[in-house]
């Protein structure tokens, strides 16, 4: 009986329903089932086939083989040499040098057998099809980092973060239990620096059982300031599926991040790429496919937090991010100005009903401040732009919004234009400032951990 399976994880964690929902799909009685985990790298898409592949190895008697078909590498596998693989496998010396005679013994050799093939780390569904078996019986369980929407009759998991409580129980595993729960203030702050992505919990619970002499909450400022270097093997992971873009695609993935706040439309992205709409969003598509953005709605999209901030180091390096940002500030200063003319009926708009520009508001207010922020951080950023975008949204917001993020940015345009001695800018922020409420404190950084 050939048994290839990985070791699975003595520490898995969570993911009942991804369990319950996998091993269903492939115990479903159908025909061949199949059954596919997408999801962004890092996400714990090979541990989660790895332990249901384990789970089942009573449903599946005839054996459980294991491929790793190198999606998110130069070269991936060839069905050809992989299928030569699986055929010495199942014990068969007499490999066929001609693809489609391999193909059908292969296929001849699993049929009748209850046998689990698990491969792992797709490309994309042709490299996939000439591995599935062709009787009832066997099944096949299938991770990639792309859409495999073309895999017919496949079940589809589309795998998320983990939950809160999932993911304090994995640190807990790797770091120790006395540890997190001397400090599980700061290890609830770290969970949620790693965006509660698997592959970066680990890393940092690693990173802390090395060091242990350092407490969690030092882990934690550091990447809640950005510095995702601190997780070597995440930064890996990220990187395989980076080095696969085109020019045009990773300019996209570098930039993008600029705009990303809860998240960006294809407006806003189109505008920080100097792009069209269309083609905006046709780049947006294969980031998706690649599992590097996700997508939201058909017009709006986010990335990762670690991703975001993986993506703003490549942008660093650069040098292209001054005229994405003002890019942006100009689409979302163009946006204000019609929806303060609809909202105040003083002309046309491009809103056309207040109900539009209303909902424009509330949909991007977050994404707006969050490129106002960056400007008044990044070196040598549009201020005055900013600013502007500031005074805009002063006649837009609520009593509520303008006493609350939009005075904290405010503050913030406001110190990087007397740190550059911007005297329009701090004019125009001070003048931002004086439409906020002012009963609200000048907010101060802390650090939780001093």
């Amino acid at each position: 009986m050939p048994y290839r399976l990985p070791p699975d994880t003595g520490d898995f964690t969570g993911r009942s329903g991804a369990v319950a929902e996998l091993t269903g799909a492939l115990t479903s009685g159908r025909c061949v089932p199949v059954a596919a985990v997408g999801g962004m790298g890092g996400v714990g898409k090979t541990t989660l086939a790895v332990h249901v592949a384990h789970l089942l190895r009573q449903r599946f008697r005839g054996g459980r083989l294991y491929v790793n078909l190198r999606g998110m590498a130069d070269r991936p596998a060839e069905p050809y040499a992989v299928l030569g693989g699986l055929l010495r496998a199942l014990g068969r010396s007499d490999v066929p040098d001609a693809p489609e005679e391999r193909a059908a013994l292969y296929r001849s050799e699993l049929a009748g057998r209850r046998m689990l093939v698990l491969l792992d780390d797709a490309r994309c569904p042709a490299q996939v099809g000439p591995l599935l078996p062709g009787a009832p019986g066997s099944a096949v369980l299938v991770t990639s980092r792309t859409t495999m929407a073309g895999l017919p009759g496949a079940r589809h998991l589309d795998l998320d973060v983990l939950e809160p409580d999932e993911a304090m129980a994995l640190l807990t595993s790797v770091a120790g239990a006395g540890r997190v729960a001397a400090e599980r203030g700061a290890a609830l702050d770290l969970v949620a620096a790693c965006g509660f992505l698997p592959l970066a919990i680990r890393g940092a619970g690693a990173w802390l059982a090395a060091r242990p002499a350092l407490g969690i909450g030092v882990l934690a400022r550091h990447l809640m300031c950005g510095r995702v270097e601190e997780l070597p093997s995440a930064v890996a992971c990220f990187r395989l599926g980076y080095d696969l873009l085109g020019r045009e695609e990773a300019r996209a993935f570098r930039l993008l991040a600029l705009a990303d706040g809860p998240g960006f439309s294809t407006g806003a992205a189109g505008a920080a790429l100097g792009l069209r709409r269309q083609h905006a969003d046709d780049l947006l598509q294969t980031l998706a496919d690649l599992s590097l953005v996700e997508c939201l709605a058909p017009d709006r999209y986010r990335f990762h937090d670690l991703l975001r901030l993986f993506a703003l180091g490549r942008a660093a390096r650069s040098g292209e991010r001054l005229p994405a940002l003002r890019g942006l500030l100009e689409h979302y200063l163009a946006a204000a100005h019609a929806a303060a003319a609809v909202l105040g009926g003083t002309g046309p708009s491009a809103f056309g009903t207040p109900d539009a520009a209303r909902t424009w508001l509330f949909v991007e207010q977050d994404a707006i401040l969050t490129a106002v922020e960056r400007a008044a951080e990044e070196p040598g950023g549009p201020l005055v732009q900013a600013a502007d975008l500031l005074l805009a949204l002063t006649r837009l917001l609520d009593r509520e919004w303008r006493s609350g993020r939009l005075r904290n940015a405010a503050f913030a345009v406001r110190a990087a234009a007397c740190r550059r001695d911007d005297a329009l800018a701090r004019v125009k922020a001070d003048r931002a400032l004086g439409c906020v409420d002012p009963a609200v404190p000048e907010p101060r950084r802390t650090d939780p951990y001093a």
